[in-house]
């Protein structure tokens, strides 16, 4: 469809006139306008008018006598309904002429593919038809020579020799001046332009994690050495079993890099499927390696993505640590309650015990006369012997004690004293278990529901921050919508299937395990799983992602 507002401009004869592109080609076919004059629309450059591909058709059809072809133009009422911008989109991203528009029908800025497959068909057939109207196969100044090249601005085809270069690889239209790219380059575009919008319309589906599944196995060499690689150093990790601090060195950097392994997959499958490149290896690509792209920075990515995701869970369960600690080491470092009415209980049996000797001995002396007694029912020998009783008595319980306190520095706490700090900070901990335990259990809701939206996140943007910003995994969540729901599902499923085939190896390799190691052979090939399983991840987000870029304003292809 021509727009009718779009200026076209005419030279004949050292005269310039202005006029719409229907008029013009009214011009064409009453031969005011030949093929030798100098034509332009907009601000492009001249170029004769017998070599506008627009125009060719009716000064064909004038110099055979045919019915030229129906001038299709856009009129505001037609247009009201078309978005402008999204139909200029289709035209580049086709290189087609303005009378070979591919119409989309749009909601508000973005495109709503509602076709079928079929339509798709139909449009592609359509399209490249009309390309072959044009006549791409041969060089427009060359009509014996293969085309090589097409004009950008005008759709010429050129041969090798025909374009101008600048610096060896710039090459510029000999008519218009615009760029020149490879033919092959346009058509493999076209293709795949065609097929994202085959694959959107059908969105996000089972069928896509069946893909999924199956997509590791298209590329074997690469799943066999990762999952190798990564077995490896899963084995690594087990070292930190032995104790030595160098081994858990060791233990602890072979973690960061099957981490970084794994979030160097994933960002790289989603990078690669956000752009539309369904069909390229999960593994990054090593000719051109480099240690902070490829190792440092997955692992950094990896980081952010546990902190988005489970940093609220390790945050409450480090504070509920630090709390219950602090308040144990203030009962142990200052005389506590418990202490304290231990002293007390100790002093209580040893009043009660002078009590007994007291009334005992005044029921004597009620029962005998002659008896010189005072008010308390007592001599004064007795009163002196109590009195001697409850001192001593005192003195053994302090005797008592401070033998116990010095043993206990000595050889460590007794299993009793053990127990009663123990029961003291559990009676502490208990008393805010209940918040602990529901603060902790919605943090890891949301560490579960989060986490493969940040992984999204760090595989499109790549950066740092990005991932570690919630704002962003909401906004990825919100333009997902439903698909999100089915992203949650499919992980479950992965999970199930991972912890089941985690139990079957388990059994079969039981008869290895070893104390202090663990079942080795079962880790080993449960490896290869968990490895295959974090690539079928990776291509799930990727092909939700896919599904989606028209509202993501992910696809660059």
């Amino acid at each position: 469809m021509e727009n009718p507002n779009e200026i076209w401009q005419v030279d004949v004869n050292g005269e310039i006139y202005d006029t719409s592109f229907e008029e013009l080609t009214n011009w064409v076919l009453e031969s005011s306008v030949l093929k030798t004059d100098k034509v332009r629309r907009g601000n492009l450059r001249w170029l004769e008018a017998g070599k506008v591909p627009m125009l060719r058709e009716f000064f064909n059809a004038k110099e055979q006598g045919i019915t030229p072809p129906n001038v299709s133009i856009n009129t505001p009422e037609a247009d009201s309904n078309e978005n402008a911008d999204a139909v200029q989109s289709e035209q580049n991203s086709f290189n087609l002429s303005d009378n070979q528009v591919n119409e989309t029908q749009t909601f508000g800025e973005e495109p709503v593919f509602d076709q079928k497959e079929a339509e798709f068909q139909d449009d592609f057939n359509s399209l490249e038809n009309n390309i072959d109207n044009i006549d791409t196969s041969v060089c427009d100044m060359h009509k014996d020579a293969p085309s090589s090249y097409l004009c950008e601005a005008c759709s010429h085809a050129f041969c090798k020799a025909c374009p101008n270069s600048y610096g060896g690889t710039v090459k510029t239209c000999p008519y218009c001046g615009g760029m020149c790219k490879p033919l092959k380059e346009f058509q493999d575009n076209r293709q795949r332009e065609f097929q994202y919008r085959s694959d959107i319309s059908g969105g996000f589906g089972f069928d896509d994690f069946g893909k999924a599944l199956a997509y590791p196995f298209k590329f074997k060499s690469s799943l066999f050495f990762g999952g190798l690689l990564f077995a490896i150093l899963s084995y690594g990790q087990s070292a930190a079993s032995i104790g030595s601090i160098f081994l858990i060195g060791a233990a602890l950097i072979c973690f960061m890099l099957a981490n970084a392994l794994t979030f160097g997959v994933l960002a790289n499958t989603i990078d690669n499927f956000s752009q539309g490149y369904t069909d390229r290896n999960f593994m990054p690509s090593f000719d051109d390696f480099s240690l902070w792209d490829d190792v440092v920075h997955p692992f950094f990515l990896s980081i952010a993505v546990y902190i988005s995701s489970f940093g609220l869970l390790i945050a409450i369960v480090f504070g509920t640590v630090w709390y219950a600690w602090n308040s144990f080491s203030s009962q142990i470092a200052n005389p506590t309650q418990d202490t304290i009415s231990t002293l007390d209980k100790q002093s209580a049996q040893s009043i009660d015990h002078v009590k007994k000797v007291t009334e005992k001995l005044k029921q004597q002396n009620a029962g005998r006369s002659g008896i010189e007694v005072g008010e308390d029912g007592l001599t004064d020998a007795q009163r002196a012997n109590v009195q001697e009783e409850a001192e001593f008595q005192r003195l053994n319980d302090l005797t008592k004690n401070y033998k116990k306190a010095q043993l206990e520095s000595t050889i460590g706490k007794t299993p009793e004293t053990q127990e009663k700090e123990m029961k003291a900070m559990l009676t502490q901990f208990m008393q805010f278990a209940g918040i602990f335990l529901l603060l902790a259990g919605l943090a890891l809701l949301w560490g579960l529901f989060y986490f493969p939206a940040a992984c999204a996140v760090a595989g499109y943007t790549r950066s740092f921050v990005a991932t570690i910003n919630p704002l962003v995994g909401l906004d990825t969540i919100k333009h997902l919508g439903f698909d999100y729901v089915k992203i949650l599902f499919m992980c479950f499923l992965m999970s199930i299937m991972s912890s089941v085939i985690g139990m079957i190896l388990s059994i079969i390799f039981l008869p290895f395990a070893l104390p202090r190691f663990g079942n080795l052979p079962a880790q080993f090939v449960g490896s290869f799983f968990s490895f295959y399983f974090a690539i079928a991840f990776a291509v799930t987000l990727g092909y939700a992602l896919y599904k989606n870029s028209d509202k993501l304003k992910l696809y660059k292809g």
